[in-house]
């Protein structure tokens, strides 16, 4: 479960509160405003995470502590764009968004696959129903973090003179 919970927290917080102030200079975009980010963001992040639930019949994690620690990694990586700006292209920002997916959809459906595999079947009703509590909280942990994260992130890029975040 605790994978599961790590893994909603990191990539909800980042999707709810850090993708937002996630804003390049439009000419280097292939964006005309700034509010085409977060819709795009949502896109690419939606196709990793379709595309790594629908692997399992073709790749198999075990270990899902590594992808959620990965996932950890992303976040904190994404916080310090979001304060430091040192990404020099929004397509890297694609590609890391799309990795988030891709770990976010691993863990949960090798999360269920673990269960159907190793949780003996008198028992694995009440394992899938218990597990979802970790989503469910991981969610919500996040959205109660980005009311903080979200105006924090906006407000060091306003003071340092990046008012993007305000132009959405």
């Amino acid at each position: 479960m605790l994978p599961l919970l790590l893994v909603y927290i990191a990539e909800y917080t980042i999707n709810q509160s850090v993708t937002p102030t996630l804003l390049f200079p439009l000419p280097s975009t292939p964006f005309k405003h700034y509010r085409a980010f977060y819709p795009t963001y949502n896109a690419i992040y939606q196709t990793g995470v379709f595309v790594s639930r629908s692997s399992t019949p073709f790749l198999r994690i075990h270990n899902l502590y590594l992808p959620s620690w990965l996932q950890c990694a992303n976040l904190a990586l994404l916080v310090l764009q979001a304060l430091l700006d040192y990404i020099p292209s929004v397509y890297i920002v694609f590609a890391i968004i799309f990795w988030e997916g891709l770990l976010g959809g691993a863990v949960y459906v090798n999360t269920f696959a673990e269960i159907s595999e190793r949780v003996e079947k008198s028992e694995r009703e009440f394992s899938l129903g218990a597990v979802t509590v970790s989503d469910s909280a991981g969610i919500c942990v996040a959205g109660l973090l980005g009311m903080g994260v979200e105006t924090a992130l906006c407000g060091w890029q306003v003071r340092h003179g990046k008012s993007w975040c305000r132009e959405v």
